[in-house]
Order: C-alpha cells, then sequence, then structure tokens
C-alpha cells in the first residue's frame, strides 16, 4: 500500500510547532530520500558542515510518556534503519537550504538533516527522525494519547500551543512543540509522532526538530516541505 501526504500540515501543533526544527538539501529543489545515505557533507563547503547533531537526552519525568508505557506493557521495542527488510519506506524529502547529515546522523536515526544557512554558523538546526518496530499488545491511539509527555519531561518545557492530532502520508500522527533549557541556551523543539501499522507490528516514526528560540522562523519552510512530500509505502 502506498500513501502519500495530500495538504500542507506544519510538523508542529502550532504555526511555531514543528517549526522548532531544520531539514536540509544538496539541490535547488526539495529532494526525497531513499534507502541510501547521501555523500556527507565536506568541511570544505559551509560552516554547517562542521557541525554535529547532538542527540537529545530522554529521561524519565513526572509526565506518562511513550518509553513508560512500552516499558509497562512488556512491548518490544526494535530500532529500524533505511533498507532493513520488511520494514515500511519513508522517504523524506531535504528541503532547500538543508542537507543530508552525513556521518553526523546519529546511530539510532532513520535520517537526519541539518541547516547549511548562515544561521547555522552560531547553531545548526536540524530534523532527526527514528524508526522503531514494536511487538506486542500496542494500542495505536495510546501512543498517540502519550507523545507528548516526552516534551514535556525536558528542563523548563514551555509549550508553543497545544498539541494537536495530525497525520503524515495519512498515517495518523501527534504533534508538539515547544521551548527549553540546555545550559544558557532556549532552545525550540518539536515533534511529530505516527504511528504506521504494517506485517503485525506497529512502527513508530519520530521527527524531531531542533533549533534555537530565534532560528523558528528559519525553519519553518523545512518542516513545511516535509509535511507536504513525505511518503510511506508498507
Amino acid at each position: 500500500m502506498h500513501r502519500t501526504a495530500t495538504s500542507t500540515i506544519a510538523v508542529l501543533a502550532s504555526a511555531i510547532a514543528l517549526a522548532g526544527c531544520g531539514s536540509a538539501s544538496h539541490s535547488t529543489k526539495a529532494t526525497s530520500t531513499t534507502s541510501s545515505t547521501t555523500a556527507p557533507v565536506t568541511t570544505q563547503t559551509t560552516q554547517a558542515s562542521q557541525a554535529k547533531v547532538a542527540p537529545r537526552t530522554v529521561v524519565p519525568g513526572p509526565n506518562p510518556d511513550i518509553a513508560s508505557y512500552i516499558k509497562q506493557n512488556g512491548i518490544t521495542e526494535t530500532p529500524v534503519h533505511r533498507g532493513d527488510p520488511g520494514a515500511p519506506t519513508i522517504d523524506l524529502p531535504i528541503p532547500d537550504g538543508w542537507a543530508d547529515a552525513g556521518p553526523d546522523t546519529p546511530a539510532t536515526a532513520y535520517w537526519a538533516i541539518i541547516d547549511t544557512g548562515p544561521e547555522a554558523a552560531k547553531y545548526t538546526p536540524s530534523i532527526v527522525a527514528t524508526v522503531t518496530k514494536l511487538v506486542g499488545n500496542v494500542d495505536q491511539q495510546k501512543l498517540l494519547d502519550l507523545a507528548s509527555g516526552e516534551l514535556k519531561n525536558l528542563p523548563g518545557f514551555k509549550p508553543m500551543g497545544d498539541g494537536s492530532a495530525s497525520t503524515l502520508a495519512n498515517f495518523p500522527a501527534y504533534q508538539f512543540g515547544g521551548t527549553y533549557a540546555q545550559g544558557d541556551q532556549t532552545k525550540a523543539v518539536a515533534q511529530k509522532t505516527v504511528v504506521i501499522p504494517a506485517d503485525g507490528a506497529v512502527y513508530l516514526l519520530r521527527l524531531n526538530a531542533d533549533c534555537l528560540e530565534d532560528q523558528v522562523g528559519q525553519a519553518l519552510p523545512a518542516t513545511i516541505a516535509i509535511d507536504e512530500k513525505a511518503k510511506i509505502t508498507v
């Protein structure tokens, strides 16, 4: 079955929700990634190529989240990478002004992109997609109900509007965003959680966007491109 996004939905919950993210491209038009990884950005091209994608540490907090639900219900969670046999194919576009994160892609990630614009000189916005396979007694709606918990547990988290139900490539999703404190920086963060049932399992796609609070405006067009052009094939 092949499903394609049919409308422009910001990856985040409000006007800025997913705008707190970044994505990358090598061309003048947004292009789709495939199961192969594009060539890494070299240090001879832009300053952004030197930036690292810093994975956000997920820690337990007072708000129930997907991680606690998985643990409490004995569900098996396995990381999925591009090209894994039997897994859905998730094609995400690389918008103008962004590039594949290449060797800076976190080991647990399915896909990652970084901003290559001048705003990335002080801090590089990024968008990281993770995919996991869930096997067990999985309540798909419960996953969406608990999707906001991870961000709510971040230090000093302040929501940007209310979270909302959404879709990505016609699969059910939940999107939420806000700001939080990391050291002496205020970061904008957004997450879109997508539930993909396939082959007797449930696949969980999470798109995590990260940038400084004052970089949200530059990141917003990238999130819109992802929402419009993402394709998921099961």
